[in-house]
């Protein structure tokens, strides 16, 4: 019987390039509310989950289940309508829009209603920045303002690959804030190599290595765990 407490599950996903096992046979689940952190090595199968997950690129083997119904194989426009929503490590924003654009694209509102993207914009720290062209902004606010985006569609999971990349302690500490603002009405997955920001925010941690799941369990666990600190924690300190 299904575990009503489970948002998102994943049954023998695998992803593969040739003979490459990108995503290996992955078993994983995300409680509902939770804050779940993905750690690994660089090339260990993470952002390619995402991209699984969120259907980006089709899985080789393997279901996904969102909130109990199969989304396997579903285009990420339907999977975003169903509420479940990503961001790259690189942020995807147009140069030549506004911030509030980018927010009224995402939410889908009409323009004359605007109390949700200026709520969006608020809870990221951006809405005195409504008016700039996102070319205009700093590494980390676009950062933010992909987070915006992705929190004005009202979201029921948001998917996170590594949001502090490029960001300075500072930088990384508002960020932390907001992904645990964003957990009071969405569960969060998070990527992040960020040993320290993990720690500030995760429920619960999934180790990949070599695109399978080496370990899983709380931030203290996982910092104990003598094989994850051989094959990745051992190497960033």
């Amino acid at each position: 019987m299904a575990d009503p407490g489970v948002v998102l599950r994943t049954a023998g996903l695998s992803r593969h390039f040739g003979g490459v096992r990108a995503v290996d046979s992955v078993d994983l689940e995300v409680r509902a509310g939770h804050i779940h952190c993905i750690i690994g090595p660089n090339g260990a199968g993470k952002s390619t989950l995402f991209n699984v997950i969120s259907g980006m690129i089709p899985a080789t083997a393997g279901r996904v289940v969102f909130q109990e119904e199969t989304i396997t194989g579903k285009s990420p426009q339907a999977i975003s309508r169903l509420g479940l929503v990503r961001s790259f490590q690189t942020p995807r924003v147009f140069a030549a829009m506004t911030v509030l654009d980018h927010v009224l694209l995402a939410s889908r509102e009409r323009p004359e209603n605007g109390a949700r993207r200026r709520e969006a914009l608020a809870r990221v720290g951006l809405l005195e920045r409504g008016d700039m062209l996102a070319g205009d902004l700093a590494h980390g606010e676009k950062k933010r303002l992909e987070l915006a985006m992705a929190l004005a569609m009202r979201p029921r999971l948001i998917l996170l690959d590594e949001p502090t990349a490029g960001m300075n302690a500072h930088e990384s500490e508002a960020i932390a804030g907001i992904v645990r603002e964003a957990a009071s009405t969405a569960t969060v997955v998070v990527i992040e190599h960020d040993i320290d920001f993990v720690r500030g925010i995760a429920d619960w941690v999934t180790v990949l290595h070599k695109g399978m799941v080496l370990r899983e369990g709380t931030i203290a666990e996982i910092e104990q765990d003598q094989e994850v600190r051989r094959v990745y924690l051992g190497d960033i300190g």
